[in-house]
């Protein structure tokens, strides 16, 4: 007879149910076979390995936690007319704690093994508050701090509703005496507080943009805490000097440079975009990868060399290295008739326009440095021809016995063989 009346509880749409005189378990369906869980030894107790297949006969599969459970915990009475239930109906038989601020649906969230865990989905993704950003890592106590028994009701979404502390006590800029707006996200982001992507700096700045290094600055560096006030007043965008004052007494004092340090230095770091051209010389070759202070002192700026007249004025820095290497007469202070602007070594002198065949003709093998001929390091108007014209004197001699003027000399032999030719 219980089987009987299981089978009528959730029997399916449109089966024939009957009323059997004493049945204890009320209507059940025209079919139903008390031998199901019945033994003709006893009505009672039912039998333990029954055919009546809950899940498959009836629209409430048995899972989870319910697989636990006696029939009289849902059926009372053992009357299994009722409840007629699907899945979904959790509570008919259970309290909603919630009290239906999540929806109906338990099982959206909530599975049979337990009601403590919600594995089934987020709720708040259905609510009017879906978390995001650093509200994924709290718990649920962290907002519903008035939780009884998982009764988590719907709260003010507004920040201020839960950050009213956070907005008094900020430690690094006094938003009560500053005057902002309790409105968080006109300035913060919900992934951290520190994070103020929003915050419209030029309209509380009178137009002054956190653009560049200035972008990556904690607020602290200009204002101090937790007051509101600043630490340096820039009238407007290109008024540098006003926060950057000790940089440029550091770098610039008695210099005459102007304050103006935009014309010089960008707002992405210290290093100058200067125009050297602009003092009326050039910084190429070598020049432009020198620093300030090879020229000029890094205290005042002066100039370590006196001024040269034009570009090609190099005398007037390099002195020392002219007279160093070019002591003797003869030389010109016009450097770049022979060196060139990019390096003192491999000197630009045509030589074999300018003096004698050295890189052409029958000399070009004979010779590998400026020293095979010029013996003289500091004047190169010495030379000698004997290096390479070992013959001894009388040899000489004899071969120009009958040449007019003819000695014995280096500065001879130029005279006759100007070119080296014959």
């Amino acid at each position: 007879m219980a089987a009987a009346a299981l089978l009528l509880a959730s029997s399916a749409p449109g089966a024939l149910a009957q009323e059997t005189e004493g049945n204890p378990h009320g209507s059940f369906a025209g079919d139903a076979d008390c031998s199901a869980c019945h033994t003709s030894e006893g009505w009672t107790p039912a039998r333990e390995d029954s055919d009546f297949d809950h899940d498959a006969q009836t629209v409430f599969p048995i899972t989870g936690v319910h697989s636990d459970l006696g029939c009289e915990s849902c059926h009372l009475g053992l009357r299994f007319a009722e409840p007629k239930l699907t899945g979904a109906e959790c509570a008919t038989c259970h309290v909603d704690v919630h009290r239906g601020s999540l929806g109906p649906d338990c099982t959206a969230c909530h599975t049979t093994d337990s009601f403590l865990t919600a594995e089934a989905g987020d709720p708040h993704v259905r609510s009017a508050f879906p978390l995001t950003g650093a509200h994924q890592v709290i718990t649920c106590e962290s907002c519903h701090v008035d939780d009884v028994g998982g009764d988590f009701g719907p709260l003010d979404a507004e920040c201020i509703s839960c950050h009213q502390d956070d907005f008094e006590l900020a430690m690094f800029v006094d938003h009560v005496a500053g005057g902002f707006s309790t409105q968080c996200t006109d300035c913060h982001s919900i992934v951290a507080w520190r994070q103020a992507p929003v915050f419209d700096h030029p309209t509380a700045a009178n137009g002054y943009e956190l653009v560049e290094a200035h972008a990556s600055l904690a607020c602290e560096s200009c204002h101090f805490r937790p007051g509101p006030g600043v630490r340096f007043a820039p009238l407007d965008q290109n008024d540098c000097i006003a926060c950057h004052q000790n940089d440029f007494d550091k770098e610039h004092a008695g210099s005459g440079f102007p304050t103006t340090c935009l014309d010089c230095h960008n707002q992405s770091d210290w290093d100058a975009a200067f125009d050297h051209n602009q003092a009326g010389f050039d910084l190429v070759g070598a020049h432009s990868s020198l620093g300030c202070e090879s020229c000029h002192s890094p205290v005042d700026n002066a100039l370590l060399y006196p001024a040269p007249a034009a570009q090609d004025d190099c005398v007037a820095c390099h002195q020392d290295e002219y007279d160093t290497q070019h002591t003797g007469p003869g030389f010109p202070t016009t450097c770049q008739d022979c060196h060139s602007v990019n390096t003192w070594s491999g000197a630009s002198l045509d030589h074999d326009a300018q003096f004698f065949l050295i890189n052409t003709g029958k000399h070009a093998p004979q010779w590998q440095t400026c020293e095979d001929c010029h013996t003289d390091p500091g004047n190169f108007a010495v030379f000698t021809c004997f290096t390479c014209h070992k013959h001894n004197q009388n040899d000489t001699d004899s071969q120009h016995e009958n040449e007019p003027g003819y000695v014995y000399q280096s500065s001879a032999c130029l005279s006759c063989h100007l070119q080296g030719l014959n």
